[in-house]
């Protein structure tokens, strides 16, 4: 598999530089590759963009899920409060207050579950960009729309900068 590949070299530094390798912090597909050999690029600008159809996808099944998980962790912690209501009231069995109890800790579970699912899916979508990580110079791209970049198998650098 051909490493994705964008060098930048630091054009406002003194003579000594050393080269910084960048690459993904995730695999995907490249989307767009906005920069070209000899383009002045500064901090933060975007370099190569991954898609990001799938990412949001679940984004948006995650959220779906997570206000179901809302909805259903309020009944679950009514459903307790109701239980020990009626236990303290000597109206309810230890065995049914331990099932409310069970219940809403299940249900708060699945909730936090989708919580971390969806934070996990945010960080993936900011990382989908890889930016440059200082002003420079773009020395060549070998990156292309539709180039499988698969940390499974190998990390490949993506951007290359020359750093003082």
């Amino acid at each position: 598999m051909a490493a994705a590949l964008v060098l930048l070299s630091l054009s406002s530094m003194p003579a000594r530089a050393a080269d910084l390798a960048l690459g993904f912090a995730l695999s995907g597909v490249v989307e767009k590759v906005l920069v070209r050999p000899g383009q002045e690029v500064v901090s933060g600008q975007p370099l190569v963009v991954l898609d990001t159809t799938t990412i949001r996808a679940r984004v948006t099944a995650v959220e779906a899920e997570i206000t179901a998980s809302q909805g259903v962790t309020e009944l679950a912690e009514r459903r307790f409060q109701y239980a020990q209501e009626q236990f303290d009231a000597v109206s309810l069995s230890k065995v049914e207050l331990d099932t409310a109890r069970i219940e809403r800790d299940e249900a708060r579970a699945r909730l936090a579950k989708g919580q971390a699912r969806l934070a996990v899916l945010h960080w993936r979508l900011g990382r989908s960009t890889l930016k440059a990580s200082g002003k420079g110079r773009v020395k060549s791209v070998s990156a292309w729309p539709g180039m499988v970049i698969n940390l499974r198998s190998e990390n490949p650098s993506v951007v290359v900068i020359s750093i003082p």
